[in-house]
């Protein structure tokens, strides 16, 4: 039976494709705003579109500029970026933090590809490192290894067996950002709040709005694609855990 969401979705990513080559045209390829502007993206993508063009707009995952911002100015050592997809996390955090170490992981090969791709575009390649799956005890044993660890999780549910009960002890200096994926489990929340309570303070950010008109060659589209240059295609109102260790605060 045919599904008219579905062919909706469709038609607005096609129409996506057309409004990134008018964005491309205006950024050339570089981010224009939020904590990782300057960083120039490739344009391949690991699956769809990649977010591009909310991506270059820095207008990708607002709700985490501050967070992000917070996180930098801890002064990480290391960072762990685990579903990396394209390296936007992975390589913006390597241009920000020129002392750190960057450790990437992704199942998927493409993703790592177009990572490593962007690493070498953004001159870290040689602070980041790529990888395949992370288990709890590779997470763990990163962790363990750096005075002031940073941990970015966006793994599709696998975010309770990353986070595991069993390897806490050596994630309590890691500060943690991690999009909860409850529309798969919807136990992921509330397992990890409770797992991290003794060791971190734990924040909830939920998704929220954004402004379509900041950028000029934006306001000047109709409606629909204003917004569409906004769309990220969540399955529903997404939302992230960020974990500052209790011991920053004693610190």
């Amino acid at each position: 039976m045919p599904d008219p969401l579905a062919d909706l979705v469709a038609a607005a990513r096609g129409r996506l494709e057309a409004l990134a080559d008018h964005v491309l045209a205006h950024t050339e390829g570089f981010v224009v705003d939020g904590p990782f502007a300057g960083m120039r993206l490739p344009e391949a993508a690991s699956w769809a579109d990649g977010d591009l063009v909310p991506k270059l707009l820095g207008a990708y995952e607002a709700e985490l500029h501050a967070p992000v911002e917070a996180a930098i100015a801890r002064a990480p050592d290391l960072v762990v970026n685990v579903g990396c997809a394209e390296g936007y996390y992975a390589v913006g955090l390597a241009r920000r933090l020129p002392e750190a170490r960057v450790h990437a992981f992704d199942i998927s090969a493409p993703a790592r590809e177009v990572c490593a791709l962007a690493a070498r575009l953004n001159g870290v390649a040689r602070r980041l490192t790529v990888e395949g799956e992370c288990t709890a005890a590779r997470l763990a044993e990163l962790a363990a290894g750096a005075a002031r660890p940073l941990a970015v999780l966006d793994c599709e549910g696998a975010e309770t067996a990353l986070i595991a009960a069993e390897s806490l002890p050596a994630l309590d200096r890691c500060a943690l950002i991690v999009e909860c994926h409850d529309f798969l489990d919807p136990g992921i929340t509330d397992t990890l709040r409770a797992r991290l309570a003794p060791s971190h303070a734990v924040a909830l950010v939920a998704e929220g709005g954004r402004d379509p008109n900041r950028h000029d060659f934006v306001a000047r589209l109709n409606s629909f694609d204003r917004w569409l240059a906004m769309c990220e295609f969540r399955p529903t109102r997404m939302h992230w855990l960020v974990a500052t260790p209790r011991r920053d605060q004693e610190s």
